[in-house]
């Protein structure tokens, strides 16, 4: 079996799981990212529609998968090129995604047409004490970033003085040795930028996010607001997790990129890659671990014996119309916030587009982004 092969089958394997978790990351008033009343939760409409879509998902990712094997046995080299390798796997994340929006679409209209809203009462929820008590973050978890950032400043600055004239350059966490730039600071220590880049802008973002407007339930008003708070205290752990995790891999990168034996030596490149990529790979098993034991906004953790027993005359106000794209993208120009909780994904935010700071930001962004990799070329 061929590097290619393992690594498009891996690759399969992990769109395949992603794509079939995705549905079971949300809340159950959520499925889809369509807003459902906690009645309708687990109307045989969504119920069918799960089913359905684990159904086709685990099938297009056998057949992609046997496609796969088929096309390697009849063409040791079919893909021509490295940029082109993970071409099943992508085609197969475009697949799920159309299933996903379809699934969406569905049950949106199951919800029109049987009128699921019809004869509620409507609401929001805030929890003002989120203003007035912030929740404690437990920051010593974020140390092992940056000891692994110390290290790799550490082994670059004893290998400069020993680097050669030209270094390989990287194409995301493949090195391409036959591709090489002028070793200069900012060539050398670029890993080393990306990973204080890193150290710096997550807890940022954690702070933020953390301050961002709680997603509570109308419908169970204060059992969500006491397990939000719970999950806003907990929600650092994986992100400090996942920080250095990246810091690990691109530690490994650096190493390969500074031709530090035995990575950028008798290890192949493959297994080198692969070996690069574990760290990440770890942490996506331990965002899924945390997203399945805590839930979205928390809402997999036990409620007390009063909590169980709440109950209130509103249901969550019905918001589809400022989510789009199965729920991924949310643009409300009446919303103040700037970012929310992501209806669809697990436990990430997004921003609303509706707000003028998210377009300043993307711009910015867009003029920053060709500069840093001129600087680095």
């Amino acid at each position: 079996m061929t590097m290619p092969l393992v690594t498009d089958l891996l690759a399969i394997t992990l769109v395949t799981v992603l794509g079939w978790s995705l549905p079971l990351l949300t809340r159950p008033e959520l499925p889809f990212g369509v807003r459902v009343p906690p009645g309708y939760a687990a109307d045989p409409a969504v119920v069918g529609e799960r089913r359905r879509h684990a159904r086709r998902v685990l099938g297009l990712g056998a057949l992609a998968a046997a496609v796969t094997v088929v096309a390697s046995a009849a063409a040791p080299d079919p893909y021509g090129t490295p940029a082109v390798t993970l071409a099943p796997a992508l085609t197969l994340a475009l697949a799920d995604a159309l299933l996903y929006g379809l699934a969406h679409r569905r049950i949106r209209a199951a919800k029109a047409r049987e009128g699921w809203y019809a004869g509620t009462r409507q609401g929001i929820t805030a929890d003002t004490r989120l203003r007035t008590e912030r929740v404690r973050l437990p920051w010593p978890w974020l140390a092992p970033a940056v000891l692994v950032l110390l290290a790799t400043a550490a082994v670059g600055i004893a290998r400069y003085g020993g680097l050669p004239p030209t270094l390989p350059t990287a194409h995301g966490l493949a090195v391409d040795a036959s591709d090489r730039v002028r070793t200069t600071l900012m060539t050398a220590f670029a890993p080393v930028l990306v990973q204080a880049a890193l150290t710096l802008l997550m807890p940022l973002l954690t702070a933020v996010l953390t301050r961002a407007r709680p997603d509570l339930d109308a419908a169970r008003p204060a059992g969500s607001a006491r397990r939000y708070r719970a999950y806003l205290a907990r929600l650092v752990r994986p992100i400090a997790f996942g920080t250095a995790c990246a810091n690990l891999t691109v530690l490994l990168l650096a190493l390969r990129l500074w031709e530090t034996r035995p990575l950028a030596g008798p290890l192949p490149p493959g297994p080198a890659t692969a070996l690069t990529c574990a760290p990440l790979a770890l942490a996506v098993v331990a965002w899924l671990v945390f997203e399945f034991r805590v839930g979205q906004a928390g809402h997999r953790l036990p409620a007390t014996p009063e909590e169980a027993a709440e109950t209130s005359p509103l249901v969550q106000r019905e918001d589809d119309r400022h989510w789009h794209l199965a729920g991924f993208v949310y643009a409300n120009r009446t919303d103040p916030a700037l970012f929310v909780h992501q209806r669809s994904g697990g436990p990430t935010w997004t921003m609303n587009l509706g707000h003028p700071a998210t377009w300043t930001l993307i711009a910015a962004l867009t003029l920053l982004a060709p500069l840093a990799l001129t600087a680095t070329r």
